[in-house]
């Protein structure tokens, strides 16, 4: 059973290269726009991990992972963003991120944070 992740990015385009390469890596991938439609796909689909982008229109990855946090304190949250700094990554960690990636993205580090964050919950790798 492969893992089903949602990938939650503003960039259309980004959001489309994180989708196809994952779906490569044998997951099965979910997609939003920014955190209001996350929450909305949450509820209707069994997601095993959220890959967010922090900083979003609207609700951005902080106030994402913030609400999931409270909801589903298991789900595992990976922050990536371009714009990292100490502070933010912090408030992550606070907020139980499960990791925090700076852009630009090496597809390597992303997926070998998926496969920790999903070996820690007990959650199936991809196939």
């Amino acid at each position: 059973m492969s893992a089903h992740l949602l990938v939650v990015e503003d960039d259309g385009e980004m959001r489309d290269l994180l989708r196809k390469v994952l779906e490569k890596e044998g997951y099965s991938v979910s997609v939003a726009a920014d955190g209001h439609e996350a929450l909305t796909v949450l509820p209707q689909a069994a997601i095993d991990l959220i890959i967010t982008d922090m900083l979003m229109p609207d609700d951005g990855g902080l106030e994402l992972l913030r609400v999931v946090h409270e909801t589903q304190p298991l789900l595992p949250v990976i922050i990536i963003t371009a714009f990292g700094d100490w502070g933010s990554y912090s408030r992550a960690l606070e907020l139980g991120a499960a990791a925090f990636i700076s852009k630009p993205l090496k597809m390597a580090e992303l997926v070998g944070a998926i496969h920790t964050a999903l070996a820690r919950r007990g959650v199936g790798q991809a196939a």
